[in-house]
């Protein structure tokens, strides 16, 4: 089933816009500013192979770009979800 997840992912991520991402992130009570949300959604784009791989350390590149509050919130999703599908 984890590959499953995966190979989705994989296929539509570059389909994913910004806005899509901050749909998601008010679903989760997560609130970016926009230099914050695009800052993200690069991260997302060009490290969702690193995440998929549970490569957490690729975090770092982001956290002095972001609060540490959003910093600490999207460490904590990522690692929910980790649990959840991969």
């Amino acid at each position: 089933m984890i590959f499953i997840y995966q190979e989705l992912i994989k296929k539509y991520i570059h389909q994913i816009k910004p806005s899509d991402l901050e749909e998601f992130a008010k679903k989760q009570d997560i609130s970016y500013t926009q230099d914050e949300l695009l800052v993200v959604y690069q991260f997302i784009q060009y490290h969702y192979q690193d995440l998929l791989d549970e490569n957490i350390k690729v975090f770092e590149e982001i956290r002095e770009k972001i609060s540490p509050n959003l910093y600490k919130q999207l460490l904590n999703l990522y690692i929910e979800y980790k649990q959840k599908y991969l």
